[in-house]
């Protein structure tokens, strides 16, 4: 059966509950696991980064690919060597082992979507 997260306000959604990331120089970002394998998605997750006006999520390379669709506030986005500034609706391809990070920019925090495998799956 399927399952349903309703949007609560601009990053809050019914029976989701925000994780920070451990490091303190990545403070206020959040990750809010949507959809995954305990809603009964087996192959993916979609998870919503909330990125603080200022801050951004960690530089980082795995080995599995993901997409990423800016929802709100304008992001400079690393993806390998190149630095490339994007906004609402964008979409990021983002290589697995591709050195990668989003940061936000301007005053509005940034928020986006992501789309990967489950943690711990065949493909990360």
């Amino acid at each position: 059966m399927g399952a349903v997260r309703r949007r609560l306000s601009d990053r809050a959604w019914e029976g989701v509950t925000p994780v920070a990331y451990p490091d303190p120089a990545l403070g206020g970002v959040e990750k809010h696991e949507l959809v995954g394998p305990p809603e009964g998605a087996q192959g993916y997750r979609v998870r919503y980064f909330h990125v603080p006006a200022g801050g951004r999520t960690a530089r980082e390379r795995h080995p599995h690919d993901h997409t990423v669709v800016i929802e709100r506030g304008r992001a400079r986005v690393t993806l390998g060597d190149e630095v490339l500034e994007l906004g609402p609706g964008d979409v990021v391809y983002v290589a697995g082992d591709e050195l990668h990070c989003f940061e936000a920019f301007g005053a509005e925090a940034l928020g986006f979507i992501c789309v990967s495998p489950p943690a711990g799956g065949p493909s990360g």
